[in-house]
């Protein structure tokens, strides 16, 4: 559309005509920024987390003798309320391990010798990862993923037990007077 065309106006029986239409601003004394909302970083442990952007590409410093462009498969999980910020994980093409942790976290076999992940596939999958933190020499702490588990083996509530025999008679009779 060119810029006539996006300065028309519809007169009243709906047609447009090439009429320019003037619009009025108001310029403040300062520019306003947007309020950002500050996150804090996920907490250690292990949490459901969305991927929301994959991609491969270079990181000069996952570069080794094995990788020596340092070519990764890039992410950026979130957790699921969204209330924290991004956990990124660069996972280096000669750490294949760390790559079969990632698809086991998916549910997808990860046997043989070689695996292949389509980066199409994982955007906005659920993985269940364990989060641990990390402080930079400047001081800064951020949220690393330690771990991807499996996910045949992600955590259930655990069942608490009682561990005395008073806590067991108390917990068998369902009351809550003490039982001796």
């Amino acid at each position: 559309m060119n810029t006539a065309g996006a300065l028309s106006a519809f007169a009243a029986d709906g047609s447009t005509k090439n009429r320019r239409v003037k619009m009025d601003f108001v310029i403040g004394d300062e520019q306003s920024q947007p309020a950002m909302m500050e996150r804090d970083i996920v907490p250690a442990g292990v949490h459901q987390m969305v991927i929301k952007h994959v991609e491969e590409g270079p990181n000069q410093y996952k570069s080794c003798d094995e990788n020596p462009d340092g070519q990764c498969l890039k992410l950026r999980l979130a957790t699921s309320s969204g209330n924290h910020k991004f956990v990124f994980d660069d996972i280096p093409k000669h750490l294949g391990w760390r790559a079969k942790q990632l698809a086991e976290a998916i549910g997808v076999n990860a046997g043989g010798t070689k695996l292949s992940l389509a980066t199409s596939d994982l955007d906005g999958l659920e993985v269940t990862v364990e989060v641990s933190h990390y402080t930079s020499k400047t001081g800064k702490v951020s949220a690393v993923v330690k771990r991807y588990v499996p996910r045949a083996a992600a955590p259930t509530p655990a069942v608490t037990k009682p561990r005395s025999q008073a806590a067991k008679a108390l917990a068998a009779s369902g009351s809550e007077d003490i039982p001796f």
